[in-house]
């Protein structure tokens, strides 16, 4: 679609159990001048032939032919988008049916980069396992460099996934993009860059519901290979304005006892199987 305000980026990967569903949610929204862009990236359980099925001209269907780095699949979806405002929605993630048209009224000031909002965790089969989570200190305005700190201070998992923030198409076609560097810090690693355009907006609303899921990428990350990619996150931005070594030094601190506490789960885990 050509000249729509908002692009909906849905990458997905063998989505077949959840894909509708997700673009039912997105479907749903008050909010009507958008496109929703789906990059299968060459999924094996038919994933495509659901999404070509629904009868919506607002879809648009993109086929990998080749299997692609989740990394590059995702950025493959926003390059492929027309809109103005750019949110990417995991393939497996829901989105409510105000999430739009609260964070574009939120964009429609020029001085913010970021409309970003709390979040609910669902499990697999969709039933609720916590609500009103994320954007710890980060409700309301906040300025780029208040809005760096807090993200150095805290876990990627405490402020919100990607289908909980909404951005500039141009702010992020002058960026590298997400980046595997930071594969499990990536959505706040992108947020962190795309503030030094402007200010961060966090809705007091859950306006997304991520998926706990053991499919999904993050539940498939070792805890060692979560914690270097944090830290990795934190020291890259340690320089950025109004990041002080303090914030750096609390960042390292809270993964590193992130990856303790479920390294010690494992080992009970495994000790119980004895």
């Amino acid at each position: 679609m050509v000249g729509v305000q908002v692009s909906v980026c849905v990458p997905a990967f063998n989505a077949a159990r959840t894909i509708v569903q997700t673009l039912a949610s997105i479907q749903a929204q008050d909010f009507t001048d958008f496109e929703i862009v789906v990059v299968d990236n060459a999924s094996t359980d038919g994933t495509g032939d659901l999404v070509a099925a629904i009868d919506d001209p607002r879809i648009r269907l993109h086929t990998n032919a080749d299997l692609l780095p989740m990394v590059d699949n995702w950025n493959r979806a926003i390059e492929l988008a027309s809109g103005d405002l750019v949110k990417l929605v995991c393939a497996d993630d829901l989105i409510a049916p105000n999430c739009l048209s609260a964070q574009v009224a939120s964009l429609a000031d020029p001085t913010i980069a970021v409309a970003a909002s709390k979040f609910s965790v669902i499990d697999d089969d969709g039933a609720t396992l916590a609500q009103h989570l994320g954007l710890p200190g980060l409700v309301g305005r906040h300025e780029s460099a208040a809005a760096l700190r807090a993200l150095v201070r805290k876990l990627p998992d405490d402020v919100c996934p990607t289908a909980a923030f909404l951005f500039r198409r141009a702010d992020f076609a002058a960026t590298t993009g997400f980046r595997a560097d930071f594969l499990y810090a990536m959505d706040i690693d992108l947020i962190a860059r795309l503030c030094a355009n402007g200010a961060f907006y966090g809705h007091g609303q859950a306006l997304a519901t991520n998926r706990a899921s053991a499919f999904n990428h993050s539940s498939a990350t070792s805890s060692l290979s979560k914690f270097a990619d944090v830290v990795r996150f934190n020291h890259h931005h340690r320089r950025a304005p109004g990041v002080r070594l303090v914030d750096v030094i609390a960042g390292d601190g809270r993964v590193g006892k992130q990856a303790l506490t479920r390294v010690g789960v494992r080992l009970r885990q495994l000790a119980g199987r004895g």
